[in-house]
């Protein structure tokens, strides 16, 4: 009687802790699997605030390196002898261009020296000899154009497919400046001569690819998935 008493108690005693181990590894697989859930909401919003840091402070390089040039090149040399500030200055001996055009030829540059980034300005209003690539091209550029007229002291950016890549699309307002105002009001081309100081007369946005901090993220990802996966059948 004894002996089988004995044997019950180690028989109960047995699945009794069989299944404290199995509720704990229950708990614990549903930890990691929060926990997993987490790291990798937490590692899309790092890299979505870093992409969005990066743009910002293109923007704002590209945009301090106009106002230098306005500042002190074109404001020196506007009204010199032999010195033209003009869009097409490519065409005519000893022109210099205009702000925007510096900006723009900068974009171009950036571009080709890493052709992974696209730097773009664009408008409503682009000068004729710049309509087909001066204008909005894609819903993003329609939509960054109608928000920021309404908001020109924030951003707007995205997360969306771009050239066949997961990209960060930034975009801010470029605002008309007191120094611009009159030549874009005066100027015989010009497709708009009501502008006012403050006014948005563009976009100036910043794209990046994503697909390389992505990887690299989710390959770090799936390394520790694998050591707390294993970790769980220690």
């Amino acid at each position: 009687m004894r002996q089988l008493t004995s044997q019950t108690w180690n028989a109960f005693r047995t699945l009794f802790y069989k299944q404290i181990i199995l509720g704990l590894t229950i708990l614990f697989s549903v930890g990691v699997a929060v926990a997993m859930a987490d790291m990798s909401s937490l590692s899309s919003n790092l890299i979505k605030s870093q992409a969005l840091q990066n743009a910002s402070l293109y923007a704002e390089a590209i945009k301090e390196s106009r106002t230098l040039y306005s500042s002190d090149v074109v404001s020196r040399l506007a009204g010199s002898k032999g010195i033209t500030v003009t869009h097409d200055y490519t065409l005519k001996k000893g022109a210099i261009p205009v702000p925007v055009t510096f900006l723009i030829e900068l974009g171009k540059h950036l571009g080709e020296k890493h052709p992974e980034m696209s730097v773009r300005l664009y408008s409503d209003y682009p000068f004729p000899s710049r309509r087909k690539q001066g204008g909005p091209k894609d819903n993003f550029e329609r939509e960054a154009l109608n928000y920021l007229k309404e908001h020109p002291n924030e951003q707007f950016y995205r997360l969306e497919e771009f050239r066949g890549k997961p990209s960060f699309r930034y975009a801010e307002a470029d605002l008309m400046q007191p120094s611009c105002v009159t030549c874009h009001n005066t100027h015989p081309e010009s497709p708009k001569t009501d502008w006012k100081v403050g006014d948005v007369r563009g976009i100036l946005e910043i794209t990046q690819p994503l697909d390389n901090p992505t990887k690299q993220t989710r390959a770090g990802l799936k390394t520790l998935f694998l050591i707390l996966a294993g970790s769980s059948q220690i």
